[in-house]
């Protein structure tokens, strides 16, 4: 059982130590709502702190998170805002205390989605995790999940939201599934736990680059993502755990997982070839291997892809537009 901190200086406290926290090492890569957007390049998740108007006025805390570095309103797979003083279980976020005295960030699981909303039971059935019950002042309680141990290190801190992150995605996948089955994540996640390096001493977070790939990789996604959604093939939303695919289709139709590549070299090439065929045996097997790049691969690797049942669907830039080559993306899908 935990204890809800309630105080205005409380909340005002671990609203700062929790931004800290997740800044430390990040990378600066845009602004929504005229605050910063955070990104961790190791973890694949970037944080924005902000605040929004509330009930008769009163100004609130606005946090939101998500894992695709780009369109980031549109991108956002979870908030976590909590009451700036006081109890108000209506949203679904607040900071409480353990009995040893550690400080933690908790979420009752609830979000919403297109056209849906997660309830508290949907995201105990689609992540298997149970709630801890917090008490409040006034003799009440809730059942909230555990995100962060906000008296822990930054880095630990940010793998802790990591992993929230990822189960957020998963219960919104699950339920934009609408029964439909969609692949179990769990042996992605605990496979790239141990890619980690172990967390001792001390360490130095140095200077990160690669804004310019990313939103060249942005572009690519959301053309393919565009191009799945007129075709009515349903797909993932969210990155699969940390690394990639980028995008993979579930319920009808066969499974394709599809990683993105904004360069066609041999290193591009060679790292998607790993990327897919690691995914493909983690999520359970069975999934059509795409690879989505630019013109002009060189001809010696088409047919070594192709020895490898690694389809390849090659995109141009036209007038500023990413144009998909349509018949090598009808024969995956067919």
């Amino acid at each position: 059982m935990m204890k809800a901190l309630e105080k205005g200086s409380e909340v005002t406290a671990m609203l700062g130590a929790w931004k800290r926290a997740f800044a430390t090492g990040a990378e600066v890569i845009g602004t929504m709502g005229g605050q910063k957007v955070f990104w961790h390049e190791a973890f694949g998740i970037w944080g924005m702190f902000g605040t929004t108007g509330g009930k008769e006025n009163i100004v609130r805390p606005w946090n939101a998170f998500g894992q695709k570095p780009h369109d980031f309103r549109g991108n956002i797979i979870v908030e976590i805002n909590m009451p700036p003083r006081g109890i108000d279980q209506n949203l679904q976020a607040m900071f409480a205390q353990d009995s040893a005295g550690r400080r933690w960030l908790l979420h009752q699981g609830r979000m919403s989605v297109a056209g849906a909303r997660v309830t508290e039971a949907d995201f105990i059935a689609a992540t298997g995790l149970k709630p801890t019950k917090v008490t409040f002042s006034d003799g009440t309680s809730g059942a909230y999940h555990k995100i962060a141990n906000l008296s822990a290190s930054a880095i630990i801190i940010q793998e802790q939201i990591a992993a929230f992150i990822a189960h957020c995605s998963r219960a919104r996948l699950v339920k934009l599934a609408k029964g439909e089955a969609v692949a179990d994540l769990t042996q992605v996640e605990a496979w790239e736990r141990g890619l980690s390096p172990e967390l001792v001493g001390t360490f130095a977070f140095a200077p990160r680059a690669g804004g310019t790939g990313r939103r060249v990789h942005g572009e690519i996604w959301r053309a393919l993502a565009a191009e799945l959604k007129r075709r009515k093939t349903p797909h993932s939303n969210d990155r699969v755990s940390q690394y990639g695919p980028d995008l993979y289709t579930y319920a009808r139709g066969p499974k394709v997982l599809f990683e993105i590549k904004s360069g066609c070299g041999a290193n591009d090439i060679f790292e998607a070839v790993g990327q897919l065929h690691i995914y493909d045996r983690l999520l359970g097997g069975g999934y059509r291997k795409v690879l989505v790049v630019p013109e002009g691969m060189g001809k010696a690797l088409h047919g070594p892809l192709a020895s490898l049942a690694i389809a390849t669907v090659e995109f141009q830039r036209s007038s500023g537009k990413i144009i998909l080559a349509q018949k090598p993306l009808d024969k995956c899908l067919a």
